[in-house]
């Protein structure tokens, strides 16, 4: 007797997340990248459970990484951010005019005497 299929099964159990605009997906508390070019579609990670982590999209491989062993970790490959442009080769904004000519009012200048008149005042509420 011959066994059925010579190559073990591979345990799957995918998980579903979306590429964050940093281009990092969430998995167990810690963020792992993918290609910036994934940035907001849906992937799929997949813990082999021998210390690795893979991330597909559409059963293909975008990334591989060594699972963290505390949460709230960041892992990234620098080739994931290859290709996007800094904001220093961007144009840098232009200031909006002014609207209003003069951007503070005049303020007028008195006599002190003036509001010690309405101190002397009695005001009566009914």
């Amino acid at each position: 007797m011959k066994p059925l299929n010579p190559i073990p099964f591979e345990e799957v159990e995918r998980h579903t997340r979306r590429v964050s605009n940093d281009s990092l997906v969430s998995y167990e508390g810690s963020r792992y990248s993918v290609p910036y070019v994934y940035i907001g579609h849906t992937v799929e990670m997949q813990d082999l459970q021998n210390g690795h982590i893979r991330i597909y999209q559409s059963n293909t491989i975008i990334a591989e990484h060594l699972k963290t062993v505390r949460s709230k970790q960041v892992v990234t490959h620098k080739k994931h951010f290859e290709g996007i442009q800094t904001q220093s080769r961007a144009k840098a904004p232009q200031p909006m005019p002014r609207l209003v000519s003069n951007p503070s009012p005049e303020v007028v200048e008195r006599d002190l005497s003036v509001y010690e008149q309405f101190a002397d005042e009695e005001v009566i509420v009914q």
